[in-house]
């Protein structure tokens, strides 16, 4: 379980899994694709570390970016960690948010707080910086802003192509919490991704 992870074993994975990064690297470089490289990342019902992605061919050691993006109203800024698959699960570990399309994978984490739902991000970013207060990755040739807001039993969350005013929503992921919440999200939140 990922809360119970030395810092030996945290030390040891890191390097085992920059080992693999460095290594995929050196290869063919494969391109970003929203759908299958961002997913969501969170504590289940059940108390344990779950990452949910379109993506079944994540493997152990494979680096991860977490990022937590406060809603609109919130004081908190954004948090961004970078951690490992430890392991790729067998089963579901979100049965009323996960997607049927998606995988299922443990991560080494350090202690992240249990009420927080994060962008997990699979491509590794070639920078990855708040600006204004928004968390921005630089992934292949575009800078993808992430934004998170709720609506009235749940959160939804965005990735942006482009800078406001004219930023265009490019991956959406809703996220029931099963209890109401105060509404921040904006129409345009829900606005019709483009091809």
């Amino acid at each position: 379980m990922i809360g119970k992870t030395t810092a030996l074993q945290l030390a040891i994975l890191w390097t085992l899994g920059m080992s693999g990064a460095q290594a995929a690297q050196a290869g063919q470089q494969v391109p970003f694709n929203y759908a299958r490289d961002i997913g969501l990342f969170t504590v289940n019902s059940q108390g344990e570390y779950c990452l949910s992605i379109n993506n079944a061919e994540l493997k152990p050691g494979r680096e991860i970016n977490l990022i937590w993006v406060p809603v609109p109203g919130e004081r908190q800024k954004p948090e961004v960690w970078r951690t490992m698959i430890a392991a790729k699960l067998t089963a579901p570990c979100d049965k009323v948010n996960q997607q049927s399309e998606d995988s299922s994978y443990q991560l080494v984490a350090q202690k992240l707080d249990a009420n927080r739902v994060y962008f997990a991000i699979a491509a590794r970013p070639s920078s990855l910086r708040l600006v204004d207060g928004e968390p921005i990755a630089r992934l292949g040739d575009h800078n993808i802003t992430f934004r998170s807001c709720t609506s009235s039993e749940g959160l939804h969350f965005t990735a942006w192509l482009g800078s406001k005013p004219k930023a265009q929503r490019i991956w959406q992921r809703y996220y029931y919490l099963g209890y109401d919440v105060e509404p921040t999200c904006t129409e345009r939140d829900f606005e019709e991704i483009k091809p």
